[in-house]
């Protein structure tokens, strides 16, 4: 790895991505050196393994991920909000603008950056439509209307 003059770098919070082969990824994890004419890289520098996203810039990037791991927290974070907005006990309309501002907010950035998952809309639709019924079994009208 080439450093440049008077270039610093915080190496607690430097993480490699390895790309190529699956070969050549496991043999960067192992060795800990990009290639065979360098040395191997400081003991401070995370190299990322397949499987393990990182955060860069608002978005999960990495080898052989799980797409739906980054929207864990989100979806959990929109249940505590929505929890805390029910006892307020929100009109219909209330509940309209209670959706749009905690679950579009918290979901438009990564839906945009990251792709939402077809089970992530499934959950986040059942999340809504329990909010906005209060989990009754038969609500007044079917999910279609209500959009």
């Amino acid at each position: 790895m080439r450093i440049y003059p008077g270039a610093k770098f915080n190496l607690e919070k430097t993480e490699i991505i390895p790309i190529g082969t699956k070969t050549h990824r496991d043999r960067v994890i192992q060795t800990r050196k990009p290639n065979r004419l360098e040395p191997p890289l400081n003991d401070n520098i995370r190299i990322v393994p397949d499987g393990h996203p990182v955060r860069s810039l608002g978005a999960w990037i990495g080898n052989k991920t799980d797409n739906t791991t980054p929207w864990e927290p989100v979806l959990n974070n929109i249940n505590t909000a929505l929890k805390r907005w029910k006892n307020g006990h929100p009109t219909l309309d209330g509940k309209k603008l209670i959706i749009q501002m905690i679950v579009g907010g918290m979901t438009q950035f990564l839906t945009k950056a990251q792709g939402m998952p077809k089970n992530i809309e499934t959950a986040l639709t059942k999340i809504i439509w329990g909010f906005i019924w209060d989990n009754v079994r038969t609500p007044p009208i079917n999910l279609e209307q209500l959009q």
